[in-house]
């Protein structure tokens, strides 16, 4: 027909293989089986202070949220923010409206208590001061307690942050990296959120 387009004859379409739009979906854009077992050693890890059975509890929840065409992030939003996921006491990831600076200094509290903390945070800026610098002054008060916050990017307005041991910090980063999680420590967030 002169139109330089080459059809395949039958007996090459019959060789090609055909996926669906829910196997190319799985393929093409669902979380590898590394990405997968790192996610899990990453809960594992940010768990471990909640005892055995809350922290396999959350690991489960978190694993079930993986199907396909979910991330990482999808799955531990779904899986420890929902309403099935972390309990009062439990806490290990804070999350607070970009605006709403009044959020910090009770999650943080409940980080503290989940992990075996007993003293109580105050921010003393109040509740005027960003979302950024209420984490920053939490995270300094920590540091001396042997414990370091971690700050999660899901993409989207909030702030999420975790209380970590200083000990497993690295382990901590790594996992999450190996995971597909966008993960920052407490000075590179300094740094980025309160540049002048």
């Amino acid at each position: 027909m002169g139109t330089g387009l080459d059809l395949p004859t039958g007996a090459d379409r019959g060789e090609e293989e055909i996926l669906s739009d829910a196997q190319i979906f799985k393929e093409d854009f669902s979380v590898s089986k590394q990405n997968k077992q790192a996610l899990g050693r990453f809960v594992r890890l940010i768990t471990a202070q909640l005892g055995v059975e809350e922290s396999q509890r959350l690991a489960t929840s978190v694993m079930s949220h993986l199907g396909p065409g979910d991330t990482a992030s999808d799955a531990i939003q779904n899986g420890i923010l929902d309403d099935d996921g972390q309990r009062r006491g439990q806490w290990v990831v804070l999350q607070v409206d970009w605006k709403a600076t009044e959020e910090v200094e009770w999650q943080a509290n409940e980080l503290l208590t989940a992990a075996g903390i007993t003293e109580t945070w105050n921010m003393e800026s109040g509740t005027n001061a960003t979302v950024p610098h209420a984490l920053v002054e939490f995270s300094s008060w920590v540091k001396p307690r042997g414990l370091r916050l971690l700050h999660l990017d899901f993409g989207d307005d909030a702030y999420y942050a975790l209380l970590v041991l200083a000990d497993q910090l690295e382990e901590i980063i790594q996992a999450a990296e190996n995971a597909g999680l966008n993960i920052q420590g407490s000075d590179d967030f300094e740094r980025e959120q309160l540049r002048d």
